[in-house]
């Protein structure tokens, strides 16, 4: 398991941390080579918000489980894993997450696909810097609108 610059120690004393009433928006990433970690820790880090990431299809479920992401960012092409195929076990393990789907092929046909099965956003890489603070400030208010 990784985090954003935090040891493993404090990380598993912060999730404890997360589930109390003044928790911090959290955002886990899920995708096999990391390879938009720079872009995405600079804008996360900007924003304030508490980066899980995982590499493998195991550590994401694990993560979902444990630290109950608010919003889970998916590549759908995982090494030996389709994201899509991880989206309704990660919905499973935490139905309250929304989902965003990264896909580096974008097709409307797994646009569509990726809706159906609970996503909350499909978006295409490049990432476009707006369209993913659109779509996590969209995941936010509704965060804070919780009680």
């Amino acid at each position: 398991m990784e985090t954003d610059g935090w040891s493993k120690d404090h990380h598993h004393s912060a999730g404890h941390a997360l589930a109390g009433k003044n928790r911090v928006f959290t955002i886990l990433v899920v995708e096999g080579t990391l390879s938009f970690e720079g872009f995405l820790g600079e804008f996360f880090k900007s924003e304030g918000h508490y980066i899980l990431r995982a590499r493998t299809r195991k550590d994401a479920l694990a993560q979902t489980r444990e630290y109950r992401p608010d919003l889970i960012l998916l590549d759908n092409e995982m090494e030996g894993v389709p994201g899509l195929a991880l989206l309704p076990e990660l919905l499973i393990e935490n139905a309250s997450a929304a989902v965003v789907v990264i896909a580096g092929h974008p097709s409307v046909d797994e646009a569509v696909e990726a809706m159906k099965m609970g996503a909350a956003e499909y978006l295409e890489r490049p990432l476009d810097r707006e369209r993913l603070k659109r779509a996590i400030d969209t995941q936010k208010a509704l965060f804070s609108s919780q009680p």
